[in-house]
């Protein structure tokens, strides 16, 4: 009996868990959890999950997120919209310029940056769904196209410091007047104790409250709502399914392609007055690389690239585990363009992780983990690995520029910014003394685990994900926290990798039984 009680359990925690990772978003409120534990236990001061500091990632990614939401419509369609950034640069710029120089309020300013963002959609729009054309190309195009638009216009140049109207799109703060009448003794019943309560909680939880915050998460409800509840929502989905069926059902597929282009273009121009309500002034350079984020984040959130299967809640964890992750590279000290290479590498992720769910294979499965796992190391490994290859490099230009002087040819003048002062010679040298080390030792184990991809066993995966565990002790002793929470979420992937086969073989036993 107890024993029966058991493998019902057991069978139990196995349904649960096949139907959670049927979700499209599943991979990304996991990642979210794994590397949020891991951040609270390897930080200081104060806690990961408190409240200001969730509210700030959320202020952050309140502008590529409503261009996330448009996107995540136009994925579904089996479409694609690589414009969004030169769209949201362009809407931002000409918004501020018509305030700055041609003395527009900043209400006509706010409409006529929206009204330019649904006018270039039914642009793309119109050649994707009415002349036939790809949508990759059209996109393409106005990347190019609407990026020089902006800085034709504006010349490119940034705009004096914009009016305190656009705060309301991003720095302000709902509850701040609140909180100064009460101070002043100007509230009275019921308003005073909100004052009151406002006031006592201002440092831990109120005073990170921003606009941007509020329309960023109001936003995406509301569109889940509409998305689950109209027939718009339905035929979306239908067209990405299956175009040619949705067509000759009677959708008017070429209508709602381009409405739903229009409201991609729409959002990329309400993210623009998102940045702008955070931004001192307006420049046309604003939302470079955007589209690749906003993709990124729509298929880290499960949204399926070939259409017609996604979500807005998962598109909203795909835009936040971005943002944790470009945070935690930040905090590493890591460049921009390392945190350029590892989009890329998410978006290949998040890809391989829909053609996997498709293949529903195994095999497939346990080689896609192993894989993320040696991305995880990967991630861990750029921190002394970027700081050793660029003492590295700088010593090896400054030797190569010194050896040429020494021939006495003339050096150009790129060539005589690499040498290097004495000091900063031998800065570079401590650095590479310092980081070789836990380079060394984190390169093994990205190696090790691409071995296991394609030479994966039990034991060897019991070993591997030992090994990114043992690693973290004397990574933090040598002052390499920021990469626990890689270390955390590599030993997860890879420990789960060993249990893809007896849950696959479970799971089919109960749907066996079951019919």
């Amino acid at each position: 009996m107890e024993n029966q009680k058991k493998r019902s359990l057991q069978d139990s925690a196995v349904i649960a868990m096949v139907k959670f990772f049927r979700a499209d978003w599943s991979g990304a409120f996991l990642a979210i959890l794994i590397l949020g534990i891991a951040i609270e236990l390897a930080t200081t001061g104060r806690p990961f999950f408190h409240p200001s500091n969730l509210m700030t990632i959320l202020n952050n990614s309140a502008a590529i997120g409503v261009i996330a939401a448009g996107m995540t419509l136009v994925i579904i369609t089996a479409g694609i919209d690589l414009s969004v950034g030169s769209v949201m640069g362009m809407a931002a710029a000409l918004t501020g310029y018509v305030v700055s120089f041609w003395g527009f309020p900043p209400s006509v300013a706010i409409f006529t940056g929206l009204a330019l963002g649904l006018a270039v959609g039914f642009f793309n729009g119109s050649l994707v769904a009415y002349f036939g054309m790809p949508a990759f190309i059209v996109t393409l195009a106005g990347l190019s196209i609407w990026r020089g638009t902006g800085h034709l216009a504006t010349g490119a140049q940034a705009t004096p410091e914009l009016s305190a109207t656009f705060d309301y799109f991003g720095r302000y703060n709902p509850f701040a007047s609140l909180r100064e009448a009460y101070t002043n003794d100007e509230l009275t019943g019921v308003w005073n104790s909100i004052g009151s309560f406002v006031d006592a909680n201002w440092i831990n939880f109120f005073r990170t409250f921003q606009m941007s915050m509020l329309i960023f998460v109001g936003f995406f409800i509301l569109l889940t709502i509409i998305i689950a509840n109209t027939r718009y929502g339905r035929w979306v989905y239908a067209i990405g399914s299956n175009e040619p069926g949705a067509r000759q059902a009677g959708i008017n597929t070429a209508r709602y392609m381009l409405i739903t282009y229009m409201f991609c273009s729409f959002t990329a121009a309400l993210g623009a007055l998102l940045f702008l309500g955070r931004a001192p002034y307006a420049k046309s350079d604003y939302g470079q690389m955007w589209e690749l984020d906003a993709i990124a984040a729509v298929v880290i959130g499960g949204t399926s690239l070939f259409g017609g299967r996604g979500s807005l809640w998962g598109t909203f964890m795909g835009v936040i585990l971005l943002k944790l992750i470009n945070n935690g590279l930040t905090l590493a000290q890591l460049d921009t363009f390392w945190q350029m290479v590892v989009t890329g590498l998410i978006i290949l992720i998040a890809v391989g992780i829909d053609i996997v769910r498709q293949s529903k294979n195994p095999e497939s499965v346990r080689k896609l983990l192993a894989a993320i796992s040696t991305v995880m190391a990967f991630l861990a490994a750029m921190t002394p690995g970027a700081i050793y290859l660029r003492a590295k490099i700088a010593i090896l230009e400054h030797n190569a520029a010194e050896a040429l002087r020494a021939t006495g040819a003339q050096l150009a003048p790129g060539q005589n910014a690499r040498l290097l002062s004495p000091s900063d010679l031998e800065a570079f040298e401590a650095a590479l003394n310092a980081n070789i080390g836990a380079a060394a030792l984190l390169s093994l184990l990205v190696l090790a685990s691409g071995y296991v991809v394609f030479k994966g066993n039990t034991m060897l995966t019991w070993v591997l994900s030992a090994c990114f565990v043992l690693m973290m002790l004397p990574l933090v002793t040598m002052g390499y926290q920021i990469t626990v929470p890689f270390l955390v979420l590599g030993a997860a992937v890879a420990l789960g990798s060993n249990f893809v086969s007896i849950l696959f073989d479970r799971a089919r036993a109960l749907d066996a039984n079951a019919t």
